[in-house]
């Protein structure tokens, strides 16, 4: 059954002439989450980034799928000369649209999770995109023309038909890992570039996008190198790995073994997977801590790993040697179990996750919105070099405008120099946006490394992080 509307007509947010109109929902049943206040934040953004535990995964895609919205769409600053993005915000309808042609005017949308709990991450973001596309506005413009903006629910958004409609040259989401995975052929099909800030799940890597599709965040693949130099570190040589025996959990598992070998300094000796379904882990405790390994990997979502976090913990008991035990992003959601642990346990934890908020940088606001205003820098200057909105031919220049060339930060900076004839190598907000011309990551991607204190909640070792490539 379709999810209840409530149209907030009243609610318009002014920019240079641009009203949005936002449609709120009744009922967060279609995110496949509760709208409860002690959900934490990590959740949302683990949820979001395609990081589900277990037993929310397959209830969460039929619901995404029987999610429907009639559409909605409220647009101004059509005037060349106001500098503010043409901005829709939309909502899926049920037609064809045919592909995408060349006309001239550069249209980006935005699918982010717009209502329910999702929205703390995918507002924000969206805003960020907003903000990029007015500072290219007041710069000029791309091809000579304002670039319009389109906003859709990520909620609501369950293919593209409404994106394409819309008639877009590019994307930037989705932020979940399993939308970007489950839309990428009607990407491909179209085509329209995408751009996605948030989407780090290893599949992606090696995904049939034909060039398309873009992240500037680090994939999963790269936090485990993050991960394997996190545990070098330690001076310990025998490592047990234990995982979450899960597509999501091998793929890490199989990543993170990679990476250990090319490190050359620590040993795997043993790899013990666990099933989301298995109510006792003590048995898979008991063989991980029989090994005497200097160091644990833990790979697994919040729910999921917590659960053998705790076993582990109760395995060691008295012990007076505590192996280090790393673990990935999503055990920053285990809140409860982190508290509960003995100290000897929890202070022997360390984890990796990617940077989500870049030091010194207070504009845009929000977890990964750096992220998201470089897609949009990155888009625009593609188009500027490509001399088209053509989207194939913006992908194509995508990498060659993030490295090699001049250095330059802003767009008029950038643009001028492209005019000039110049190569450049767009240096943004998050970092070095270095893509790489085969699979469209970053080739270098920042990563923090974080603990827990006494009440279970994860603190940040170094905010300025460190770059893995």
């Amino acid at each position: 059954m379709p999810c209840p509307l409530a149209v907030d007509v009243t609610h318009r947010a002014s920019h240079c002439g641009t009203h949005l109109v936002r449609a709120a929902t009744r009922s967060a049943t279609c995110s496949g989450r509760p709208e409860v206040a002690s959900w934490v934040w990590f959740g949302t953004l683990a949820f979001y980034r395609g990081v589900m535990p277990a037993s929310h995964r397959a209830v969460t895609r039929r619901r995404l799928a029987l999610c429907a919205l009639g559409a909605l769409a409220i647009s101004a600053c059509s005037d060349a000369s106001q500098t503010g993005p043409d901005v829709t915000l939309a909502v899926a309808t049920s037609t064809t649209a045919a592909p995408r042609t060349a006309d001239g005017t550069l249209r980006i949308a935005t699918v982010m999770p717009m209502t329910g709990s999702g929205a703390r991450l995918g507002v924000p973001l969206a805003a960020a995109v907003e903000s990029a596309i007015e500072e290219i506005n007041l710069g000029g413009g791309v091809l000579g023309r304002t670039v319009d903006l389109v906003q859709f629910d990520e909620v609501t958004t369950t293919d593209l038909t409404q994106v394409r409609d819309a008639d877009v040259d590019a994307v930037i989401g989705p932020a979940s890992s399993l939308i970007a995975l489950s839309t990428l052929s009607e990407l491909v099909s179209t085509p329209i570039l995408a751009c996605s800030p948030t989407a780090t799940a290893i599949t992606l890597d090696d995904a049939p996008d034909q060039n398309l599709m873009f992240r500037t965040v680090g994939s999963d693949s790269t936090q485990m190198s993050a991960l394997a130099r996190t545990a070098s570190r330690t001076g310990n040589v025998q490592a047990v790995v234990t995982h979450l025996d899960d597509p999501y959990g091998r793929d890490l598992a199989d990543e993170f073994s990679v990476q250990l070998v090319r490190r050359g300094t620590v040993t795997v000796v043993d790899r013990v997977d666990f099933a989301a379904d298995d109510p006792d882990l003590s048995d898979e405790a008991a063989r991980i801590l029989a090994e005497n390994p200097g160091v644990v990997a833990v790979l697994a979502d919040g729910d999921d790993g917590g659960r053998m976090i705790a076993a582990l913990d109760a395995a060691i008991g008295s012990a007076e040697e505590v192996p280090t035990i790393v673990v990935n992003d999503g055990l920053r959601t285990a809140t409860e179990v982190m508290a509960q642990l003995q100290p000897t346990t929890r202070d022997a934890i360390i984890g990796v996750a990617a940077r989500s908020i870049v030091p010194g940088i207070d504009q845009p606001e929000g977890h990964f919105a750096t992220n998201a205003h470089d897609c949009a820098m990155l888009i625009a200057l593609s188009a500027v070099q490509a001399g088209t909105d053509d989207p194939r031919a913006i992908a194509a220049r995508l990498p060659s405008v993030s490295t090699g060339g001049r250095v330059c930060t802003q767009f008029t900076e950038c643009r001028d120099a492209i005019a000039a004839g110049l190569q450049i190598d767009y240096n943004g907000l998050s970092g070095n946006v270095e893509l790489s011309a085969t699979t469209g990551d970053l080739q270098r991607a920042w990563f923090v490394e974080f603990t827990f204190g006494d009440d279970g909640r994860e603190v940040v070792v170094a905010p300025t992080g460190v770059e893995i490539s």
